[in-house]
């Protein structure tokens, strides 16, 4: 009789480790499958790279007659006696400069250039990148002297300051703390660049202390390798997001978030929302729907 209860409560413990065991693989294979449901998205990158404002390069061999003016409509006023060589030595004729022109939030986003600087949302009329160069060697201007440049504005907003761009690796955070200003004209903004590199036309548009923090989530979208933007469109301002929360969202503003991604296949994806910040909606459901890429184009001129 001993034996008999002994084989039972063996078999007893089996039987309900068994099930525990079953439940537990079960339970993983659902999760499973709810995991692989959430359709994946490749880098935009190279999306973005047929899309991005090309570099423009003009070839200085004389003093000749200026400006040189970008696609976009910049005027940029050079001068060989204020370059000089890294240790610096004088350059001669020929060198070349280099403009990249952003001017609407689109040509931003496709470059990935939000006006962040530091934590402040920027206003930005118009990001730059102006460069020089002699035999492959970039050139810097002479301490103290600068170029001229001008951007163009139909209605140019007084206040406006400079605000260069330090290149941190992948990104481009605008200083927090402007060193010059813009003034008007009637072509626009007018300025003398102290040094050469990234520069905008911007200023803190003061949004105050009372913000909100907006979470993303998908049941349908994994969103970590979507291209996440927040725009402002009363005072241009641009927030890229590098992950699924936004902070510090002012209160009561009027934002348009447009998250983008590609699949395997080449097809792009979108979410778009028109909305006011608002503490009621603060944790945002996204569904990512196709888009032809003429329509994509169109979402973002429209920002």
């Amino acid at each position: 009789m001993k034996t008999s209860k002994v084989v039972f409560s063996l078999m007893s413990f089996t039987l309900v480790m068994g099930i525990v065991f079953l439940g537990s693989c079960s339970k993983e294979r659902v999760e499973s499958v709810e995991e692989e449901q959430l359709t994946d998205y490749q880098s935009m990158n190279d999306y973005y790279n047929t899309k991005k404002q090309d570099e423009q390069e003009f070839v200085i061999d004389t003093s000749g007659t200026q400006p040189i003016v970008g696609h976009e409509g910049t005027k940029i006023y050079p001068s060989k006696e204020v370059l000089m060589y890294a240790n610096g030595d004088s350059v001669q004729w020929p060198y070349i400069v280099k403009l990249i022109e952003l001017y609407p939030a689109k040509d931003m986003i496709y470059y990935q250039m939000p006006t962040m600087g530091g934590n402040i949302i920027l206003t930005s009329h118009g990001e730059l990148k102006i460069t020089a160069f002699k035999d492959g060697q970039e050139l810097v201007l002479r301490p103290n002297r600068t170029w001229h440049i001008e951007m163009p504005n139909s209605s140019p907003e007084t206040g406006m300051s400079t605000y260069y761009g330090s290149d941190n690796g992948s990104i481009v955070d605008w200083v927090n703390t402007p060193t010059g200003t813009f003034g008007t004209n009637t072509y626009g903004y007018t300025t003398n660049m102290k040094q050469l590199g990234w520069i905008s036309c911007a200023k803190d548009p003061s949004f105050g202390s009372n913000t909100v923090d907006y979470t993303f989530t998908s049941t349908s979208d994994n969103l970590t390798t979507l291209s996440k933007f927040i725009y402002f469109p009363d005072t241009k301002g641009l927030i890229q997001l590098y992950s699924n929360t936004a902070n510090n969202l002012p209160y009561g503003k009027n934002i348009k978030i447009i998250f983008m991604g590609i699949d395997g296949s080449g097809q792009l994806f979108h979410y778009f929302n028109e909305t006011d910040v608002s503490a009621s909606t603060n944790n945002v459901d996204v569904t990512m729907t196709p888009i032809s890429d003429a329509d994509l184009t169109a979402v973002l001129d429209s920002l």
